[in-house]
């Protein structure tokens, strides 16, 4: 069935794209024919027709219809360069982005190759300029959400804080999860629980993001790996999460760490390494502990840090009954 649909899909796309070939056709035909024939239909349409009794064919050949077929090329080749630009940085943007900025060149370029040859119509520039002042307002107000949210969408885009696939944290939103996809508008977050949060670029822009990704180079030393690679770098990103665990100051900070060392010991499985503590914070009332937990995996992360927070709640109150 999926087959049958695809094979559907791609003859109406051949439909299509064999009617603007054969419109193309008959409108270079045309123009030839109106261009290099004498005494044509279609000068005599315009003789007999003419709504400026100053400018001849040929005049209006040269001003109008050689000037579109300059602008419709040069919008053409400038597409044409700017799919290879976008085709050369597909890799390193998710499919969302790269969909967004291929559509936003679209945008950009067609619209600023109308304005100019319209322009060329000297007589009918106010009231096109009026209408498109209008136009423009209108939009503007309509849109000024969604241009925030692009705005913010680009800069987020090219200063490249946090990846596809990186696990990030927004303490001000009290949201965190694995970042799904990026695209001008808006940032797809999948959190613990297995939900997706959808949030607008023009709120993150004001938020504090924290990125747990840190990328380590290291010389690759391992048999073959080292014979073709040798004297490279190879990175390998790796994520640290910082839990914060408090306690209250009268409670002993012995059982505290030996709490913390347990609970490492039994999520030695999914930690890399030895796992890492300091106190971040005191004061008379509570001692806020900083645990660094480091894994390879970012997903890793949506389930370990519930469970090791509930575990290390169980092995404190272990260790304090005991006393």
């Amino acid at each position: 069935m999926k087959i049958k649909e695809h094979l559907q899909k791609i003859k109406r796309k051949h439909v299509i794209y064999s009617i603007l070939i054969s419109i193309f056709i008959v409108i270079l035909v045309l123009y030839l024919y109106s261009r290099f024939v004498p005494g044509n239909f279609i000068e005599n349409l315009y003789e007999n027709n003419k709504w400026n009794e100053e400018l001849s064919y040929i005049d209006f050949l040269k001003n109008y219809i050689d000037s579109l077929f300059i602008y419709a090329f040069s919008a053409l080749i400038l597409l044409w360069i700017a799919n290879i630009v976008l085709h050369v940085v597909k890799k390193r943007v998710s499919p969302d982005v790269h969909n967004t900025l291929h559509v936003l060149m679209r945008v950009i370029i067609i619209p600023v190759f109308v304005i100019a040859y319209l322009n060329k119509f000297d007589a009918y520039t106010g009231a096109l300029i009026g209408v498109a002042a209008t136009l423009g307002a209108a939009f503007g107000i309509a849109a000024a959400r969604s241009v925030s949210d692009l705005i913010s969408g680009l800069y987020m885009v090219f200063s490249k804080h946090h990846n596809v696939g990186d696990y990030i944290i927004i303490p001000g939103m009290e949201l965190e999860g694995i970042v799904k996809s990026i695209s001008v508008n808006y940032l797809i977050l999948l959190k613990a629980d297995g939900s997706n949060a959808i949030i607008p670029n023009s709120k993150l822009r004001e938020e504090e993001i924290i990125n747990t990704a840190i990328v380590t180079s290291e010389k690759e030393r391992d048999g073959i790996s080292d014979f073709f690679l040798y004297g490279k770098k190879v990175s390998e990103t790796q994520y640290v999460y910082p839990l914060k665990w408090a306690s209250d100051s009268v409670d002993s900070h012995e059982n505290c760490v030996k709490a913390i060392k347990k609970t490492a010991t039994q999520f030695k499985d999914y930690l890399e390494g030895d796992i890492v503590w300091q106190i971040s914070q005191r004061d008379r009332l509570n001692r806020t502990y900083l645990i660094s937990l480091l894994v390879l995996n970012p997903e890793t992360l949506l389930t370990l840090v519930g469970n090791f927070i509930n575990a290390l709640e169980k092995n404190y109150e272990s260790l304090k009954n005991k006393n």
